[in-house]
């Protein structure tokens, strides 16, 4: 395992330097978060990525996280995201309070959430997914029913909007990318001020170009394990 920490954290370097450079190049001076992606993984991986030094994990399956949620070293845990597809009868079975829900996109998972929450005694962070691609059969809210879900999101106490998450179009295409990425940056800077908050866009293959458009979040599994991350 001490090899793949090593491999761990020479990457996670490297990708800071890398983040950084990209950032400022393009005028923005504001830290960067970085999660890295532990769906398909093992725990052993998950914790060998948490040892090296990155301290936000997400994964895309509640009964997963909710397994992992109690991973552990000298007394510290990952502050763990969700960013898979919200669905009510999961989150019912399987919800833990976790640092971030990053997939709000619908109104319906609302009271199903904040109930949870309510019941677990935390005020669950949350971020609205956007869709700002135009595609078919993308997830996320689009920009015409933002206005409407944010107030909805509003009526619930025990649920805090952070930000938003933006998913990116398929990675070729980069001009694409950057004007969804540009087009989350406007929106973001429309609805939310402080450092308090967050913009989470920007995969392995599509980060330079989120970075580039004023992105405070990346999320990060391929780079770190190959195929199966993300």
């Amino acid at each position: 395992m001490d090899a793949r920490i090593a491999v761990f954290r020479d990457r996670f370097d490297r990708l800071k330097r890398d983040i950084a450079v990209k950032a400022r190049s393009n005028g923005f001076s504001h830290e960067i978060r970085i999660v890295g992606v532990t769906k398909g993984r093992s725990d052993e991986d998950a914790l060998a990525l948490f040892t090296a030094g990155v301290d936000h994990l997400a994964e895309n399956r509640w009964e997963f996280l909710s397994g992992r949620a109690d991973l552990c070293l000298s007394g510290r845990s990952p502050l763990w995201h969700f960013i898979g597809a919200l669905q009510r009868r999961s989150l019912r079975q399987n919800y833990r309070p976790v640092y971030s829900v990053d997939t709000v996109d619908r109104p319906s998972v609302l009271p199903v959430l904040a109930r949870l929450a309510e019941q677990a005694k935390v005020r669950q962070n949350i971020l609205v997914e956007l869709d700002l691609t135009g595609l078919p059969g993308r997830s996320g809210v689009r920009e015409d029913n933002l206005d409407s879900l944010l107030k909805e999101c509003s009526g619930w106490p025990e649920l805090e909007v952070k930000g938003f998450l933006v998913m990116g179009p398929p990675p070729e295409d980069r001009a694409f990318s950057r004007q969804v990425f540009r087009r989350g940056r406007a929106l973001f800077e429309r609805f939310f001020s402080g450092n308090d908050h967050v913009l989470s866009m920007g995969m392995s293959e599509d980060y330079s170009e989120a970075v580039a458009e004023g992105s405070t979040e990346v999320r990060i599994g391929r780079y770190f394990f190959g195929e199966a991350g993300e």
